[in-house]
């Protein structure tokens, strides 16, 4: 019932947006850190949920509320799950910290971070993202109602250097704000408290997309819900798995178990492992 509800929505955005000229709801997508795709609602349709608008909608049962809001670096949007089939009774309401790995403009063109260190600057702003035309996004986005802006701006190279011969605003069709431990298949190298070695005869495996994790035990498939908070907070809830039995990899299976759902941090080290910790230890995952 949601489902369709969502959909006449999106519908009737698309069709009232054309009669006024416009190509569909204006604003940028965003793609959340745990890899869920949340969708522009046009602002004529007003739908609310949990005392606020909703700006996006994304997976069955996910919205959310206020739109992006742009600080230091980084955006904020309030993340808001309900019961699909009764939209009323919302489940939970929590800040989602967004770092935007790339974004997409309105015309197509892809433009991917540059990283922290120096990169080249025009006007005296910092070439944040470097796009697939040659081009690159200076300076920090903007907002304007739903509508996320960059400053486009094109260069010359020669032998004194580089120099900026144009720039313009351009609106941006989708954040892409996934967790780079998202969409990866990661390969269980320690777990639990005091980092006991995981079994070389029975990886276990770990992959995170569109807010769902699963993977190997070591024996078993499993699969759990997982959400993203603020600076490194991650949660998953009680996983689901198959049933099977195998002989010498159950204590690891159990010990997995045990120590994912106390996690509540994440982080990504420089030699490229994924540390997942918690109450009961942690999970050390390498690719």
């Amino acid at each position: 019932m949601r489902t369709a509800l969502r959909n006449l929505l999106l519908t009737v955005a698309v069709l009232a947006a054309g009669l006024a000229g416009v190509a569909g709801a204006r604003g940028a997508d965003i793609v959340l850190p745990d890899g869920d795709t949340c969708k522009i609602v046009s602002p004529d349709l007003n739908p609310s949920l949990a005392n606020g608008r909703v700006s996006h909608f994304c997976s069955d049962g996910v919205a959310l509320v206020g739109g992006l809001q742009l600080g230091d670096g980084l955006g904020l949007v309030t993340r808001v799950t309900y019961d699909p089939n009764e939209p009323q009774n919302v489940f939970s309401d929590e800040l989602v910290s967004i770092e935007a790995r790339g974004v997409t403009l309105v015309d197509g063109t892809v433009c991917l971070h540059a990283g922290e260190g120096a990169t080249l600057a025009g006007d005296g702003e910092r070439a944040n993202y470097t796009c697939d035309d040659d081009s690159v996004l200076i300076g920090a986005f903007e907002a304007d109602g739903d509508e996320i802006f960059a400053t486009r701006a094109t260069f010359t190279h020669d032998d004194a250097g580089f120099h900026l011969v144009g720039k313009e605003r351009v609106a941006l069709q989708t954040i892409d704000g996934s967790s780079p431990i998202t969409n990866v298949e990661w390969k269980l190298e320690s777990f639990g408290v005091g980092g006991a070695p995981a079994l070389e005869g029975a990886p276990a495996t770990l992959t995170i997309l569109a807010g769902r994790a699963g993977g190997k035990t070591g024996c078993n498939s499993y699969f759990a819900a997982v959400t993203f908070g603020l600076d490194g907070a991650i949660a998953f809830a009680q996983p689901g798995a198959t049933m099977m039995y195998c002989d010498g990899a159950m204590d690891q299976e159990q010990s997995f178990f045990d120590t994912l759902t106390g996690i509540d941090r994440y982080e990504l080290t420089a030699d490229g492992k994924l540390v997942l910790s918690g109450s009961a230890g942690e999970l050390v995952f390498g690719h």
